[in-house]
């Protein structure tokens, strides 16, 4: 019984890892998500590799769910000194987390 117990407290340990660090992959349905607006998936893209790396850094990532969809580009620019980001860089990191909730994943 106790094998189980710690088995199955290292299990969850393991899932509240692998959610808080969860980024999808950019996938089509991102790119046109935003109503009426076409997104460019190289751009996704980038965001997506720039959030996984350059985020990372200083924290884990956090849920995308997590901010409301408008607290996104402020918390994005809040944090872009940090890692030196330039503004086409902290643009797509907000595409991609935009067309990500948008998307619906």
């Amino acid at each position: 019984m106790k094998k189980v117990s710690i088995f199955l407290g290292l299990a969850c340990l393991l899932v509240s890892c692998e959610s808080t660090n969860y980024v999808p992959a950019v996938t089509s349905q991102m790119a046109t998500a935003r109503k009426g607006q076409q997104v460019d998936l190289a751009m996704l893209r980038e965001g997506r590799r720039l959030l996984v790396h350059r985020c990372i850094e200083c924290h884990t990532l956090p849920l995308l769910w997590r901010y409301r969809t408008e607290d996104w580009p402020g918390i994005v620019d809040s944090m872009s000194h940090r890692s030196s980001l330039k503004p086409a860089e902290r643009e797509a990191i907000v595409a991609y987390i935009l067309a990500v909730r948008f998307a619906g994943h």
